[in-house]
């Protein structure tokens, strides 16, 4: 017999196995009918500051039946529906276009199927990747189609390889199962803000890899895709520049496009090829840096640096009802750094990762405003072009790959910080007034935001706080309109998916996406 108990509180300090099987045993179960006990999710209480409890919600395996019916918080566990599913046309020559999640996922299903996609990604395999992205911090020399940005793994590479997300779906554990099963932590099946740290994640990234082409995937990196080939508005090829640097022309029946959001060549391309696409909203700000130890005091108080807690997280929201805008955070990194995230030349941002431990001096955060479809221009790419001018503003006021910083209380106080910072981010940087760099819309509702959020918590808008920007790739700005099966509105054959398409919004929901649109499109359900 399995049965779930769920909301099981244990204070922090305890022997958390210990605690939880006496828990269990109080719910009326005896000790000697416990055959395993499995953790489901995990989460931290912290409204109490003096009193952080751990809430657990269990699977727990008996070895005879009991009457449940009277237990509070406990259910006998559903059992998993298999539906089985078969290909369409595993004959078809499938391109897939991409190696972020999207795309990887897209990849995993279809040689599952049993079909034999083509697999291209215009950056480096990981392991190359990550020597461009050292030489561009060593040198400020930077390889616009190898960076923070594109690569195998795509931008979640140099992350914090964060896997929370607010979606809802059957396809979630798939992910979660395939990440552990290629190298993965084993919490982050139960852990409620998993995470795998961006030195970890290349290595899950290779063996994904290695499964997809044991099972007939083709991988080419250093393969661009130049153009799309339509005919009778169908898909029938693709143009590939190829790690010769030689224009190759590919016979495709179909090409699943999981090009991340920052493929601005790529919109433009799929535009004059008549794609239909529509602006989305995006948000733009800057990262929040803290020393780490203000964030796990202000967050865990007198149990900040407690052996089971870790590195804190915190999700601060502001909405602006007046204007319909919201302020938040954004791709938390605890023990994190920040890094610049350019890839075209003579434009400079930044984002944020962290490594496994999350043991690094520093916390930063993206924070973010609301920004509305079409605010900047009725342009198709007004959005786009707003987060290039940025960009490439931050590098002229610093005639370099660098950033532009200010303390938070300067910010505020609309001067200039006239002293270096101590700060995570190891390239060129210059002291700026972001009330001057960014327009009003976006400073005044970071002002609003901090404010706000300054009056429960001291410790996050103080003269220790940084803000380092301009951070401009939140999501796409982009929306290559799709069908309910994922086929683009007016091209048959292409299959926009993903971050880039806008459809996701992370690792998760952007593997998600790859995996249900394959199934959507390229099989059916076996009765």
């Amino acid at each position: 017999m399995k049965i779930c108990i769920n909301n099981i509180m244990i204070p922090v300090i305890k022997n958390q196995d210990k605690e939880i099987e006496k828990e269990i045993i109080k719910k009326g179960i005896k000790k000697e009918n416990i055959d395993k006990i499995l953790w489901l999710k995990r989460s931290i209480d912290s409204r109490k500051k003096n009193d952080i409890k751990f809430v657990y919600n269990l699977e727990v395996h008996l070895k005879k039946d009991i009457d449940i019916k009277n237990i509070k918080n406990v259910t006998l566990v559903k059992e998993d529906v298999y539906i089985k599913r078969e290909p369409i046309n595993k004959d078809e020559k499938v391109l897939v276009v991409g190696t972020g999640p999207a795309g990887l996922f897209s990849a995993l299903r279809l040689v599952e199927y049993g079909y034999k996609p083509i697999i291209i990604e215009r950056g480096e395999d990981v392991d190359s990747r990550d020597k461009s992205v050292e030489n561009f911090i060593n040198t400020g020399i930077l390889n616009e189609n190898s960076n923070i940005q594109f690569g195998e793994g795509g931008a979640g590479t140099y992350s914090d390889g964060k896997l929370n997300t607010r979606i809802r779906s059957e396809y979630i554990d798939k992910v979660f199962q395939t990440f552990v099963e290629c190298g993965a932590q084993e919490e982050i099946m139960w852990d409620y803000k998993p995470h795998i740290g961006t030195d970890v994640l290349k290595g899950v990234i290779k063996n994904l890899r290695e499964k997809i082409i044991s099972m007939g995937g083709k991988f080419y990196f250093n393969n661009k895709l130049e153009e799309i080939i339509i005919e009778n508005n169908k898909v029938v090829g693709a143009i590939i520049n190829n790690n010769k640097n030689e224009i190759e022309k590919l016979d495709i029946d179909k090409i699943v496009l999981g090009v991340g959001h920052s493929a601005r060549d790529t919109y433009r391309m799929l535009h004059k090829k008549g794609v239909k696409m529509e602006s989305k909203p995006f948000a733009i700000g800057a990262r929040i840096e803290h020393p780490r130890e203000d964030i796990d005091k202000m967050q865990y108080g007198k149990f900040a640096n407690h052996k089971n807690l870790g590195a804190a997280t915190y999700n601060f929201t502001y909405n602006n009802y007046e204007e319909e805008r919201g302020v938040f955070s954004f791709c938390m990194c605890p023990g994190g750094v920040i890094v610049n995230a350019a890839s075209q030349k003579g434009g400079s941002l930044v984002n944020g990762m962290s490594y496994s431990d999350r043991n690094g001096e520093f916390s930063n955060s993206a924070l973010v405003v609301g920004i509305k479809e079409n605010e900047f221009g009725d342009d198709l790419f007004s959005g786009m072009e707003f987060q290039e001018e940025l960009e490439k503003k931050s590098y002229e006021i610093v005639k370099d790959y660098g950033a532009i910083y200010q303390s938070v209380t300067d910010f505020l106080d609309g001067k200039i910080t006239d002293r270096d910072i101590k700060t995570s981010y190891l390239m060129k940087k210059t002291p700026y007034d972001l009330n001057k760099f960014f327009p009003d819309v976006i400073t005044r509702n970071m002002k609003m935001a901090l404010r706000y959020w300054g009056k429960n918590n001291p410790l996050f808008v103080s003269e220790r706080a940084n803000l380092i920007a301009p951070e401009t790739r939140t999501s796409a700005p982009i929306r290559i309109l799709r069908d309910e099966n994922g086929e683009s509105v007016n091209i048959k054959g292409l299959y926009p998916i993903g971050e880039g398409a806008g459809y996701a919004g992370g690792i998760v929901s952007a593997g998600v996406d790859g995996l249900k649109i394959i199934d959507k499109s390229f099989s059916k359900v076996v009765e």
